[in-house]
C-alpha cells in the first residue's frame, strides 16, 4: 500500500495530465465547392469555436490527446461538432521558453438538420503562460483547414417571362473545403 501512495504522489507532482479550454476566432479565407469560390473580400468569412482537449505529457517536448468542440462558420454559415487527436511539439524547454507547435487532426460528426460533417486539420504555433501548477494560460496562432460535407445546393434560372421571377433547382449535397487564420486564448487546468 505504501509504494502506491508514493507512486501516485510521484505522478501528481509531475503533472502529466492537463485539460485547455480553448476559444478561437477563425478569420475565413476562402470556401471553395462544387461551382462556386467564397472570398474573405466579398464575404466577410469568419467562424468561432470552443473546444476542450486533454492531453497527456509524455516527455517535457511532447504532449499528446484528444478533444472535441462546437464550431460555427460564418458567410455561409455551418454548425460543425469535431472529434480530434491533437498535439503539441516544444522545440525548447525551460521555464522562461513555453512556445511549442500543435496540430489537430479529426473529423466533424453531425446529423442533416443540425451539423456538418468533414475533415478537418489545424496546424500552428502556440505559447504557454502557467500561473500555478494546474492554472494557465494558452495562446494560439495558426491555419484551419475544414471540410464541409453534404452541403445542399440549388441552380436559380430565370423564369421564362422574365417577370423577375425565378425557378430553383435542386441539384444535390455537394462538398466544400474552407480556409482560415486561427486565433485562440484559452485556460489549461
Amino acid at each position: 500500500i505504501s509504494s502506491l501512495l508514493l507512486f501516485s504522489a510521484s505522478v501528481k507532482g509531475q503533472s502529466l495530465f492537463h485539460i485547455i479550454l480553448d476559444y478561437h476566432y477563425n478569420l475565413g479565407l476562402n470556401e471553395k465547392g462544387y461551382h462556386y469560390s467564397y472570398y474573405r473580400g466579398e464575404w466577410k468569412m469568419y467562424g468561432k469555436s470552443l473546444h476542450i482537449s486533454a492531453l497527456h505529457d509524455f516527455s517535457p517536448r511532447l504532449s499528446l490527446g484528444a478533444g472535441m468542440g462546437l464550431d460555427r462558420y460564418e458567410n455561409p454559415g455551418y454548425n460543425t461538432f469535431p472529434i480530434f487527436l491533437t498535439g503539441q511539439y516544444f522545440p525548447m524547454t525551460g521555464d522562461l521558453i513555453s512556445s511549442y507547435l500543435f496540430t489537430d487532426l479529426g473529423y466533424a460528426i453531425g446529423s442533416e438538420k443540425h451539423f456538418n460533417q468533414g475533415y478537418l486539420w489545424d496546424i500552428g504555433i502556440g505559447y504557454r503562460k502557467m500561473f500555478k501548477k494546474h492554472f494557465g494560460l494558452n495562446f494560439q496562432l495558426g491555419y484551419n483547414l475544414k471540410q464541409i460535407k453534404d452541403i445542399p445546393f440549388y441552380v436559380f434560372h430565370e423564369s421564362a417571362n422574365n417577370n423577375n421571377e425565378y425557378n430553383i433547382t435542386y441539384i444535390g449535397k455537394k462538398n466544400s473545403i474552407r480556409h482560415s487564420i486561427t486565433i485562440g486564448i484559452g485556460l489549461i487546468f
